[in-house]
């Protein structure tokens, strides 16, 4: 079976490294980005399974990433689930839609991510 790609968009390098290890003990092939900007170079050049995206950024916020994203044609239908330790409704509401899960990262679990990441990834 061919391992799924995450892009995983995180400033915060001990995070990245917590839900890097995470995801790699369960086959994933984890790219990362610490930036909004990077993280869209890094979609177009590696074509994840599934984004994981932050929306506190440097270089292009994560609301103005996923906007691109969603216009590219080849990330528009990649999935992506927003992580974030911001409780912004305003930001919940602009991304309504344009996302398969919106989560504060206090409020999920590595282990509860990778479930629902894995169901979203499961053949239909």
């Amino acid at each position: 079976m061919k391992q799924k790609k995450i892009l995983l968009v995180e400033d915060n390098e001990e995070l990245r490294r917590l839900y890097k290890e995470a995801f790699s003990h369960h086959d994933f092939a984890v790219f990362e980005s610490g930036d909004g900007q990077s993280a869209i170079d890094s979609a177009l050049l590696h074509a994840p399974d599934i984004i994981l995206l932050d929306l506190m950024l440097p270089r292009q916020g994560g609301l103005g990433a996923l906007k691109i994203f969603r216009t590219l044609p080849e990330c528009k239908h990649i999935p992506i689930i927003i992580l974030t330790a911001l409780p912004n409704p305003e930001y919940k509401e602009q991304a309504e839609g344009r996302v398969q899960g919106y989560y504060l990262k206090t409020e999920i679990t590595p282990k509860e991510l990778i479930e629902k990441i894995e169901t979203l990834l499961a053949p239909s």
